[in-house]
């Protein structure tokens, strides 16, 4: 008999896929800078995704302000990564991560610049940086995907996926490479400790790629095609007709905020400043609702498919910085590749 495919999906959430090894190298003090590109006039913005999503935001940027932007865009572990690597010779002026850990480590080590965005007082207050350095621009829900051809009866809690259903047909997305997934694994030990994790290791669970990776796996049924990944990222698979699901667990999940920040050492502030407008204007806080993503003006957390409430952690940010590092070892120790 075929065995029942599922994801444990370790989203929320656009764009941190921060690698842990970059991330924790920073943690201990050798933390990135960014500025400017060489063309003064241009604008350089490295964002997490996804992709059709920034490419329009970009876009209508370029139309309403008349300034250029330079995007890279890769998972906020590739993001990190090239921040690091250009130290000597920052580029980057504004960052758009996956991860909310990842941004206030940044913060931590003072390389934001601060500033009253507009419409920063309509930002969701479960999420909002007093300091006003990183804007909750959006947010997305981990929960668990799962492939309906293989999965019948679909699972409404994390504890279902210890059982005997789900043997050998799990997978966690990498949190070297997925930065919401990272959060996750970092907000659920705070919540809950080891437990889960020791139990689905016991049921056979492995960590995968990136998020995408891990959903196409599920997407085409491919051997142990348990995907994870991030709420608005299954959703639109389900809108394309992929026979998935998607379930947000009922005992609770972490909803991620996806913050931008301006890095200080930029010499483009004032353009930057206007890119941090325009992500938080009712333009694109639209666009994020069509992306099904949460849009970080929103009051409620609720379901992009239905409106329905999710239950959600509630995450002291700064707290979770702290206790990163240890709960990255305790989950490699418990699920490594080794």
């Amino acid at each position: 008999m075929t065995n029942k495919k599922i994801v444990l999906s370790i989203a929320a959430l656009a764009v941190l896929a921060l690698g842990s090894g970059v991330y924790l190298a920073n943690h201990h003090g050798g933390q990135t800078t960014a500025s400017n590109p060489s063309d003064a006039k241009t604008l350089t913005v490295y964002a997490a995704g996804p992709k059709p999503l920034s490419d329009k935001i970009v876009k209508g940027f370029e139309k309403s302000s008349g300034i250029k932007v330079k995007t890279f865009d890769g998972t906020t572990g590739k993001i990190l990564s090239k921040l690091k690597a250009e130290e000597s010779n920052p580029q980057a002026d504004v960052l758009v991560l996956a991860s909310m850990a990842a941004g206030v480590d940044l913060q931590t080590h003072k390389k934001l610049l601060t500033y009253d965005a507009k419409n920063v007082d309509k930002l969701n207050a479960q999420f909002k940086d007093s300091k006003h350095q990183l804007f909750n621009y959006s947010a997305s829900a981990v929960g668990i995907t799962y492939n309906t051809k293989e999965v019948k009866t679909a699972p409404t809690d994390w504890s279902d996926l210890t059982t005997a259903t789900y043997k050998n047909s799990l997978t966690i997305p990498d949190p070297k490479t997925s930065g919401s997934s990272l959060d996750f694994i970092n907000v659920y030990q705070m919540q809950h400790g080891q437990a889960f994790l020791k139990q689905l290791k016991q049921n056979g669970a492995e960590i995968g790629g990136a998020n995408k990776e891990v959903l196409d796996a599920v997407v085409t049924g491919q051997k142990k095609a348990v995907v994870g990944g991030v709420d608005y990222m299954s959703i639109a698979a389900i809108k394309k007709g992929e026979k998935i699901g998607f379930a947000y667990p009922k005992s609770g999940t972490l909803v991620n905020p996806r913050p931008a920040m301006i890095l200080k050492s930029t010499k483009h502030a004032a353009a930057a400043k206007q890119f941090i407008d325009y992500l938080l204007s009712d333009t694109v806080q639209k666009q994020l609702k069509k992306s099904y993503l949460i849009p970080g003006t929103a009051d409620k957390l609720t379901n992009p498919l239905n409106n329905a409430p999710i239950k959600s952690y509630s995450v002291n940010w700064n707290d979770a910085n702290k206790a990163l590092e240890a709960n990255v070892k305790r989950f490699n120790q418990v699920l490594s590749h080794d």
